[in-house]
């Protein structure tokens, strides 16, 4: 290994291009001076909707948090590490993504360094795992039906589905065993639970 000081320069452009994290240099107005490759990879957006732009221009992914928090950074001059961001992707506005942010001020002038990882498949892992705690925690711990069934659809909504029923079949009067697989539709069900998001 070489002895004599370490480019500076030189790391810097290392960390940049090989980077598989969203990195980000901001000026004091927001605007982007230099960033990584792979982030505008991620984004699916060319060069010149990035240099020189807002990063509200090209991030609405997170807005009006994102801005918030660069906000506070060039406030304060304090870093913010590993705040965990929701929204709907820029170029995809069907998918939500979840980004985790870790914001540093530059201390040799104004502007800040951004880190951006995109981290929605690692969250939604650990969402699904909550939803199980949740169920296992609060569901069956009566044998009320009724209170089960609604224990069990307000653990899924909203976290886990946009809405949850819990439909019951009435047993025969004659006795007969319920039909195996799935049940036609002329079979009445009746609903004890529901739940989704208040509008």
């Amino acid at each position: 290994m070489p002895d004599g000081p370490v480019d500076d320069a030189a790391v810097l452009d290392t960390l940049f291009a090989g980077s598989q994290q969203g990195l980000f240099v901001l000026d004091a107005d927001r605007k982007v001076t230099r960033y990584t490759p792979s982030a505008r990879r991620v984004r699916a957006l060319p060069s010149e909707d990035v240099a020189g732009h807002d990063v509200r221009d090209f991030a609405p992914v997170t807005e009006p948090e994102l801005g918030q928090l660069i906000d506070e950074v060039l406030a304060t001059g304090e870093p913010v590490r590993g705040r965990l961001l929701r929204g709907r992707s820029p170029s995809d506005p069907d998918r939500t993504l979840a980004v985790e942010v870790s914001l540093f001020p530059l201390r040799g002038g104004p502007g800040l360094v951004g880190v951006v990882e995109d981290v929605t498949e690692r969250q939604a892992a650990a969402d699904r795992l909550a939803v199980l705690g949740t169920v296992h925690r609060t569901v069956g711990a009566t044998l009320d039906v009724r209170a089960t069934a609604d224990a069990l659809v307000d653990a899924l909504v909203p976290d886990f589905a946009d809405a949850a029923s819990v439909d019951l079949l009435d047993d025969d009067p004659s006795g007969a065993a319920p039909p195996s697989g799935p049940l036609p539709t002329s079979v009445p069900l009746r609903r004890i639970a529901f739940a989704a998001p208040t509008p």
